[in-house]
């Protein structure tokens, strides 16, 4: 005869199975670049345990190039993801080479440690004093890897209001 207690205690373990299922499949699949928490839109590349897609997204209107990043750990142990450490060169119509920072005047980003099978994601502006047709990003360099693996991205015009 099971006791009422009993039966809790059985729906509270399938309960706790039932969850862990749920978030294995969350779990980032490596090389997979798909997420049912983020797109992985873009030029899709792989450093070490960072499986990375690069995309450009509109400029803004004061012309700054914007990039957004979106990342999943291919690997079971934490590793790094630093924004601010990304080489990025913007090359203008005329062949011109510009190296780029991010807009970051508060200094937010900052080299974090994303877990084993985490995702996340960030859109970064990169300001010119000239239009930029093509940014180019070494992938490696988020990564804290010396051998560069550059990505170039061409422009992509702005939205226009429809009248």
């Amino acid at each position: 005869m099971k006791t009422v207690s009993g039966l809790l205690m059985c729906a509270v373990m399938r309960a706790h199975v039932a969850a862990c299922l749920a978030l294995a499949g969350c779990a980032y699949q490596p090389g997979s670049f798909h997420s049912v928490m983020q797109d992985f839109d873009g030029q899709q590349a792989t450093v070490d345990c960072l499986d990375l897609a690069i995309d450009r997204r509109p400029d803004l209107p004061n012309g700054s190039a914007v990039v957004r990043f979106a990342f999943g750990n291919r690997c079971d142990h934490p590793t790094v993801v630093d924004l601010a450490a990304a080489s990025v060169v913007g090359r203008t119509a005329d062949g011109q080479q510009v190296q780029l920072a991010a807009y970051d005047p508060r200094h937010e980003i900052q080299v974090l440690r994303i877990d084993g099978r985490a995702v996340g994601r960030e859109a970064l502006a990169y300001p010119a004093d000239t239009p930029i047709n093509e940014i180019c990003v070494d992938v490696a360099s988020i990564a804290h890897r010396s051998d560069a693996q550059w990505t170039c991205l061409a422009s992509r015009s702005q939205p226009r209001e429809v009248p």
